[in-house]
């Protein structure tokens, strides 16, 4: 397998993705739906970017039919949207969205630590504790965003249903995409977590929890409406500027 390790996470593109992702998978299809599905999770696709179905299916050599498929699979997962003349882009998020998604993450995912908590013994603590440290490791962001996803579903398998670890996964693989700006690869939020396990207390590591997501959410909230300031304003100067042009332009000479 070719070893992809920028050393800068900002220098991953989706080519190296694929790259590094070559030997992975047993079909060219499911490497493209890994491969597209952590490329938004990472932010290597932004929200609201298109994902032109044609060059996707260049890039991993398949026809437009798996992309096409992939991309209604990434839609019914809340990363993707469909439009009939725009075709398939990264879903944005509003910041009531992010506060539903993160009040709906906070009830689940206390349920789910405090089950975690109580049914784990000494042998899963250091699986975990060596996943944990593997994620130190990474050099870049798509790679960590992998790493980070399969400690949380081994984490949260402990005394859970796979129905209960597939949604808390999901409500996860939404906010990805926003989480990876406030944060970096060095973030040591799954260690800490890890230190309230230790302690065999639910109720305080539930409590951790959901004062950590609070904090996150009103970050979140913060950066998804400067953002939206942000593209309000860029969409009015390019309409002035669209309109000036129609007119003739500035006369240079006017005074």
């Amino acid at each position: 397998m070719t070893s992809v390790e920028p050393t800068d996470q900002s220098d991953m593109s989706l080519e190296q993705l694929i790259e590094a992702s070559r030997h992975n998978f047993r079909t060219v299809e499911e490497m493209a739906a890994s491969v597209i599905r952590t490329a938004i999770e990472s932010g290597i696709f932004e929200p609201g970017e298109r994902l032109p179905q044609d060059r996707l299916a260049r890039l991993f050599d398949v026809s437009r039919m798996p992309i096409r498929s992939i991309l209604r699979q990434l839609e019914s997962e809340g990363l993707v949207e469909m439009h009939a003349h725009r075709g398939a882009t990264v879903r944005s998020l509003s910041p009531d969205e992010i506060s539903d998604l993160y009040e709906m993450r906070i009830m689940i995912e206390t349920f789910a630590l405090r089950k975690t908590v109580a049914t784990i013994d000494d042998d899963q603590i250091n699986q975990l504790t060596e996943l944990s440290g593997q994620l130190q490791s990474i050099a870049y962001e798509a790679g960590w965003v992998e790493a980070r996803r399969r400690f949380y579903r081994s984490f949260y398998s402990i005394g859970n249903t796979p129905r209960v670890v597939s949604t808390i996964m999901q409500f996860r693989a939404e906010v990805t995409r926003y989480t990876t700006e406030l944060t970096n690869i060095q973030s040591h939020t799954h260690e800490a977590l890890l230190d309230r396990v230790r302690l065999r207390d639910p109720d305080l590591a539930a409590a951790w929890l959901e004062t950590h997501l609070r904090e996150v959410a009103q970050g979140l909230r913060e950066q998804v409406t400067a953002l939206q300031t942000q593209q309000t304003t860029s969409s009015i100067t390019e309409e002035s500027g669209s309109s000036r042009n129609e007119r003739g332009g500035f006369d240079s000479q006017a005074e």
